[in-house]
């Protein structure tokens, strides 16, 4: 490495992520000169670090970045394009085992997501599998997940199943969103039931967060409390033992349909 100063540099390819703690580094391309930190330092002064190949050089500018987010991803993806890399060779894909045609080109058109689905895959960390489903399928329907979740906080879970019914019923999804719109109800009599008494259960629990995070595909129930004090404990207790009888027929009506 050496100090140097370079007047002709492209500051704008790898600035795709904020840390100003680092100082100002740069490389080569090609004989194109890149700087790849320290975006907000306004010399010509740079440690540079030499001449490197596309792959080397995306390679050691991802050693930068702390954090490598869903939006980060996909932009790295756009420098390997830009600098025509070899992205078997990028060391961040492997990593995070994306591989194959169809997950790069889900990258790849991810990069042409609205920006609020964007934001919303990367906050929370839906799974690329998800993502490949949702820019497989036309504007408008990507649009109007997009519009969904502008109103609509989802949980992973919840936003996957969302996803999935909208790709399910995409023949009666309308051109433009509306809030208003309801799917067709095709759920069996025994989820209808279990639903409903699902539901009554979570209202018995109060401040109690009960979960079940795969639809009954198990009939494990995730319980979680808060407490700040001892009177805290002992109410969810007397909670918790008031419930008893619930939880037993809510275990009974699913043995009743085969999912206990």
């Amino acid at each position: 490495m050496e100090i140097k100063v370079i007047e002709n540099i492209n500051k704008d390819l790898f600035n795709i992520y904020e840390n100003n703690s680092l100082p100002a580094f740069a490389l080569s391309i090609n004989s194109i000169y890149y700087q790849i930190s320290g975006f907000n330092n306004g010399s010509s002064e740079y440690i540079y670090y030499g001449e490197y190949s596309a792959d080397d050089a995306i390679n050691l500018y991802v050693n930068f970045i702390h954090n490598i987010s869903f939006k980060i991803l996909i932009k790295i993806y756009e420098i390997c394009t830009k600098l025509n890399a070899d992205i078997n060779k990028i060391n961040i894909f492997q990593a995070k085992n994306i591989k194959g045609r169809k997950s790069f080109e889900t990258l790849e058109k991810s990069l042409n997501l609205p920006k609020n689905l964007i934001d919303f895959i990367d906050k929370k960390d839906i799974p690329l599998k998800t993502t490949s489903l949702i820019t497989s399928q036309q504007e408008y329907i990507i649009n109007f997940i997009a519009e969904h979740i502008k109103y609509n906080d989802l949980s992973m879970q919840g936003f996957r199943k969302y996803v999935e019914k909208v790709c399910d019923f995409k023949e009666i999804i309308p051109e433009n969103y509306s809030p208003d719109f309801i799917f067709p109800d095709t759920r069996s009599k025994s989820h209808i039931e279990i639903d409903e008494k699902y539901a009554e259960l979570i209202n018995n629990f109060k401040n109690i967060k009960i979960n079940n995070l795969d639809s009954f595909e198990s009939p494990k129930l995730n319980i979680s409390f808060d407490i700040n004090s001892m009177q805290d404990y002992e109410n969810i207790l007397s909670i918790l033992e008031n419930n008893k009888i619930n939880i037993k027929l809510f275990y009974e009506l699913l043995e009743k349909y085969g999912l206990k």
